[in-house]
């Protein structure tokens, strides 16, 4: 139900990646009405997606990272061109409830599962956060997000991050080192296409 083609796999010193109407390998799979998305990283090494819940943000996150590791063991991928580095890592951090026998709340949870992907990461990784430090404070919250960002930044990896919390984006969008994105709606209704800016409701 999509167009494929063969990635073009590209030698450079960091990861990047660039697509074309991307669609999802798997909900895009015989299914031709899926709305397919433009998307790269270049010289970008952080992106900020927005947007109210049920309008394709993690749906088009997994879209990058699914298309990401079928181009790494030589697959056809459902997109009008692609272009990538062969990322050393492939992270994916998904929110996660914390365990009632593991003596943690969800922040420390996710805290911790952060920090394991910041130590293996390189500069040839692809890192997908989706949310950060929930079960905290917003202030907490701020602090820590901004620290986490700032340390994945500096070791140049290309780094997507999901998130309601606009008033972090507009920390790294001011500082210019963060491009925003945000899922759009048209009449409350979700298009499911990723356009340029900040989306300010949930």
């Amino acid at each position: 139900g999509s167009e494929t083609v063969l990635p073009e796999l590209l030698d450079r010193d960091h990861h990047s990646i660039e697509l074309q109407d991307a669609k999802n390998p798997v909900l895009g799979h015989k299914n031709p009405n899926y709305v397919g998305n433009d998307f790269s990283m270049g010289e970008e090494r952080l992106v900020c997606v927005t947007g109210p819940n049920s309008g394709g943000k993690t749906a088009f996150c997994k879209t990058v990272t699914q298309i990401q590791l079928l181009a790494q063991i030589g697959c056809y991928v459902p997109a009008r061109a692609a272009k990538l580095i062969v990322a050393d890592r492939i992270f994916y951090q998904a929110p996660e409830i914390s365990h009632l026998d593991d003596g943690e709340g969800r922040f420390g949870t996710e805290l911790k599962r952060t920090r394991d992907i910041f130590l293996a990461a390189s500069s040839n990784s692809l890192v997908v956060l989706d949310e950060m430090a929930e079960g905290t404070t917003f202030e907490e919250k701020m602090q820590s997000s901004i620290d986490v960002l700032d340390g994945f930044y500096r070791k140049g990896n290309s780094t997507i991050l999901i998130t309601h919390n606009h008033q972090l984006v507009d920390v790294f969008v001011n500082r210019r080192v963060a491009t925003p994105k945000q899922v759009e709606f048209a009449d409350d209704m979700p298009t499911f296409k990723l356009i340029d800016g900040i989306s300010r409701v949930s």
